[in-house]
């Protein structure tokens, strides 16, 4: 069940977020950044509005009928937007749509939070019967593993060698705000989420589902942005995209797997490996 609250909150990002990305793409020029990172915003401005806005808004109807499978999605909808806004509104050097990138992060941000608040993570756990824990948790770990290595070799690289990471030198910011972002938030509660969901926790759960859903939505934003930098002629390292697509596969593949798999009917929380004798599913 959606509260007033959330739907409140879903109307307004909906609302607010359709022209800004209908600005941003109709009128690129707004954006002021370097041409680098001209893909990046064109990317997101894509994946937002084709999928993450609609997302958000098909999810929350399908709340109000009490959906678990949907308030998953809404959640790791609104966690791909505070991640999203929150990059225009740090990352993004100032145009005339700042503070609607601002509000935007705002309004995502506490309906993330009340959105978590009011889910009744028992009952996500109670439902999660042929959820795929293993293949789910290592996957979010392996995220937190690969992705932390590749910003941390340019950070590491950098600081061993007295310069200024290439990224930063190249977005002429004062930090790389995905490095930020991912390094300080998103990898360690995916570390986190998978630990819970390994102890059996219900929040694991929760946390889980909600971070397979983003996942899935920054891959799909990934691709797109590698997409408009091609077309830009700027290159994009194999490696690079090899990395973030197959984790995008699998991810949306997980994600399925976790949402379809979630039964409208309780089970008992799972036996310890001592009590069960090392039983595993």
């Amino acid at each position: 069940m959606i509260r007033a609250t959330e739907l409140r909150l879903t109307v307004l990002i909906v609302l607010l977020g359709i022209p800004v990305h209908l600005v941003g793409l109709l009128a690129p020029q707004i954006y002021r950044d370097p041409a680098l990172l001209l893909p990046q915003n064109l990317g997101t401005d894509v994946v937002t509005l084709c999928v993450a806005i609609p997302l958000l808004g098909i999810a929350a109807g399908a709340m109000r009928v009490g959906s678990l499978r949907a308030r998953m999605l809404w959640l790791g909808a609104l966690g791909y937007l505070v991640y999203a806004y929150g990059m225009y509104a740090l990352g993004v050097r100032w145009n005339p749509l700042f503070l609607a990138y601002l509000t935007l992060f705002s309004l995502s941000f506490f309906a993330l939070v009340i959105g978590l608040l009011g889910t009744d993570a028992a009952l996500v756990r109670s439902r999660a019967a042929g959820v795929p824990v293993r293949a789910v948790a290592a996957y979010l770990i392996a995220i937190a593993v690969l992705v932390s290595g590749v910003w941390l070799k340019e950070e590491v690289g950098s600081l061993l060698q007295g310069t200024v990471p290439l990224s930063v030198q190249q977005f002429e910011a004062p930090t790389n705000i995905v490095h930020v972002f991912d390094l300080g938030l998103v990898l360690p509660a995916m570390v986190i989420a998978a630990v819970l969901l390994l102890r059996d926790r219900p929040w694991g759960y929760v946390l889980a589902g909600m971070l397979l859903v983003k996942a899935s939505t920054i891959g799909l934003w990934v691709a797109v942005m590698i997409w408009f930098s091609a077309r830009a002629g700027i290159e994009t390292p194999l490696a690079y995209t090899a990395l973030f697509l197959a984790l995008t596969v699998a991810g949306v593949a997980l994600c399925w797997a976790f949402l379809t798999r979630m039964g409208s009917s309780p089970v008992a929380p799972r036996e310890s490996p001592a009590m069960a004798g090392g039983h595993e599913r």
